[in-house]
């Protein structure tokens, strides 16, 4: 089986004119067509979303929601949307899955704003919703840096501050920009290996992730062992899409003292991580919010990060009560990646 899906790939690969860049950006990208959304410029040269859907009652009153435009070092624009709380305990630079756009995660990035006292950055990549050009791996990571970035000049330290939340094909961007980067924290929702290997899992020598090693689309595999921050794990063990076994294996390979516990859901599949259980949910992600905010606290010229336990007890949380923001979920993926 793993010679024969290799020589389907072979295949592909001269089908598309020998360039991998292109076979590859083919099987990944699927922005929503058309937009759910644009923004558009005030009077005063403000701007603002015009979204197709929002719910009644719109997003909540503790939420404060500023979309801009910003340049990526491949020159192209992007849309950015910023959630701003009173006080935050940690801004989110989140990467969201594919097939979706900012749009579709307005309600629920306002949501988990609100819900977790933290400020949300959401994007979308190049090619998708607002955003120009046509989308791609090497844009992806462009897109993050140029994000990445712009958090920084809002005065943001990354290390004390951001943590960087990548959802399916979010969790490429999201590993590279921390395994390039020092940041204060990196959760993996619903992550993948590698490209290849959610499509062609087959683990033997003539399989497809081992023939096309070199050109493999977003080796999380590999990057994850450079990332020098705490890493949460969060996948469903039922999810069809992604396979729980790519949770697994990037969580064994995380460096033992960024290792955190991680959270396989029950029950849970590719679309509904957050839907089985969103108590659980908010709960497990307030406590990573609040450990890597200790770990950093705690850091200092005679104590390396090494020394602080994760797996010692935690303080009960109460139970996190849902914001009535006129949504009742959160959009975790659709059925690609």
């Amino acid at each position: 089986m793993g010679c024969m899906m290799s020589s389907l790939f072979a295949c592909l690969w001269c089908s598309s004119g020998c360039s991998t860049r292109r076979l590859a950006n083919s099987f990944a990208y699927f922005p929503p067509n058309p937009p759910t959304y644009s923004i558009v410029k005030g009077d005063k040269g403000e701007l603002s979303l015009n979204l197709t859907m929002v719910p009644a009652g719109g997003i909540n009153p503790k939420v404060t929601a500023m979309p801009t435009i910003i340049k990526t070092s491949r020159g192209e624009g992007i849309a950015v949307v910023l959630f701003k709380v009173a006080n935050p305990t940690a801004t989110i630079l989140y990467s969201h899955g594919n097939a979706i756009d900012c749009g579709i995660m307005y309600m629920s990035w306002a949501e988990l704003a609100a819900t977790m006292n933290v400020d949300v950055c959401g994007y979308d990549y190049t090619g998708y919703g607002a955003s120009t050009g046509k989308p791609s791996e090497r844009n992806s990571y462009a897109d993050i840096t140029a994000v990445f970035e712009f958090l920084l000049a809002q005065g943001l330290n990354a290390e004390k501050d951001i943590i960087v939340y990548g959802q399916s094909l979010g969790s490429g961007p999201s590993t590279y920009l921390a395994s390039n980067y020092k940041v204060r924290g990196l959760c993996l929702h619903s992550g993948l290996m590698t490209g290849i290997r959610v499509i062609a899992p087959d683990e033997r020598l003539c399989a497809p992730a081992n023939v096309f090693y070199p050109c493999d689309m977003y080796p999380n595999i590999r990057r994850i062992t450079k990332v020098q921050c705490p890493v949460l794990i969060i996948h469903g063990n039922m999810d069809n899409v992604v396979d729980v076994n790519h949770g697994h294996a990037l969580y064994d390979i995380i460096p033992e003292e960024f290792r955190y516990p991680p959270y396989f859901v029950e029950h849970a599949g590719h679309e509904d991580v957050f839907e089985v259980n969103p108590s659980e949910y908010f709960k497990r992600l307030r406590t990573f919010v609040r450990d890597t905010e200790e770990v950093h606290k705690r850091a200092s010229p005679e104590m390396e990060l090494t020394e602080y336990d994760f797996t010692s007890p935690r303080i009960a949380l109460p139970e996190i009560q849902m914001q009535a923001t006129g949504s009742n979920s959160i959009v975790t993926s659709t059925s690609t990646l």
